[in-house]
Parts: structure tokens; sequence; C-alpha cells
């Protein structure tokens, strides 16, 4: 339940970021949303495993000799954190380009200004 706590609150700050899209593109990336906060969340916990295991864990084999090997967790968060950056680009391209709208924002004030 807490990890569905942690999830809904990322989403929340992903849709306030996103809150200016069309809502054709709203629609759109609704599932990528969905998708990176549940990654932002589970990434966290990735990093929490490996900040307390360490990034290599010592195990037994099946003769009961230790050996090392790279900690699960390790592996899941390498892969995840690349695709996790792969969805956050697909959604920040649908951001309006600052330079565009702050330029418009300005003409709109141009236009608008009052004769002094």
């Amino acid at each position: 339940m807490e990890k569905d706590n942690k999830i809904k609150k990322e989403l929340n700050k992903l849709k306030k970021v996103f809150r200016d899209l069309s809502n054709e593109n709203k629609q759109l990336c609704e599932g990528l949303m969905q998708n990176a906060a549940f990654m932002h969340v589970t990434l966290l916990e990735l990093q929490e495993d490996i900040k307390k295991n360490g990034a290599m864990i010592a195990c037994s084999s099946g003769n009961g000799f230790e050996t090392i090997k790279d900690n699960p967790a390790q592996k899941a968060y390498t892969t995840m954190i690349s695709r996790y950056s792969v969805v956050i680009k697909q959604l920040t391209d649908l951001l309006p380009d600052k330079a565009e709208t702050t330029a418009g924002e300005e003409i709109m004030a141009f236009i608008n200004r009052k004769d002094e």
C-alpha cells in the first residue's frame, strides 16, 4: 500500500508538470506518466537496496562455496534507469518549447500594451 501511495504522489507531480499539454497529448502521455511514476519509486527502492547491500553480494553455491556476484538489484536498477530516461525524454519532448512560449508571451504583451 505504501508503494501505491508513493506512486500516486509521483504521478501527481508529473501531472502538474504536464498540465499545460493539449488534451490529446495528455491522453497520449497518461500511460507514460504512470510508468514513469512506477519506475521512479522502484528506482528509489533499488537504490536503497544497493546502498544497504552493495553492488556485489556474497552467496553460497550449491557446493557450499561462497562466491561473489552482482546484486540483482544493481542489474535491475541499471536496466530500469535507462528505460526511465527514455520515458522521461518522451514526455519532455511533448512539452512546449520554452523559447517559443516566451517569445509568444512577449509578442502578446506588446500587442496588448496600452500606449502610454
